[in-house]
């Protein structure tokens, strides 16, 4: 007996991000979504608190504190920045995109790590309301077809 093979359409698509990295993923995918608005309220309340650290940090540096102890800081939230959006999003993205540059650099108004999640944030928003569109069509072609 011959086997035949189905090809299933996951809406799993590649995006390629600053020529740098692919990331794949459906933008449909609750869980994937839910992880990344997850991520990124995480990180918004992380980004508060390194801001306030670091102006304490700063206030010791102008008594005369060591600054070493800020660059430490920076370093060490810089790396738990990574891990958490490469693990957002399944795969190493920050090393790749962002090489040496602190995710806490801003870029256009925000931190460079906001500009990443908010991106694909855009791209889920645009292709759920896409994909909502051509749903409602076939299912009505299904449906009159076979509910005679």
């Amino acid at each position: 007996m011959e086997s035949k093979t189905l090809h299933i359409d996951t809406g799993v698509a590649s995006y390629t991000l600053n020529d740098a990295v692919t990331i794949c993923f459906n933008p449909t995918d609750l869980v994937f979504i839910e992880r990344l608005f997850s991520t990124f309220g995480d990180l918004d309340a992380k980004q508060n608190e390194i801001k306030a650290d670091v102006e304490k940090l700063f206030a010791e540096i102008n008594a005369g504190g060591d600054k070493r102890k800020l660059w430490d800081y920076m370093r060490e939230k810089d790396a738990e920045m990574r891990t958490a959006i490469d693990s957002a999003l399944g795969a190493p993205v920050c090393d790749a995109l962002f090489g040496k540059l602190s995710m806490y650099a801003i870029a256009n108004g925000l931190p460079v790590w906001a500009n990443l999640l908010l991106g694909i944030i855009d791209e889920v928003d645009t292709t759920y309301v896409n994909e909502q569109k051509l749903t409602d069509s076939r299912i009505r072609k299904y449906s009159s077809k076979y509910h005679k």
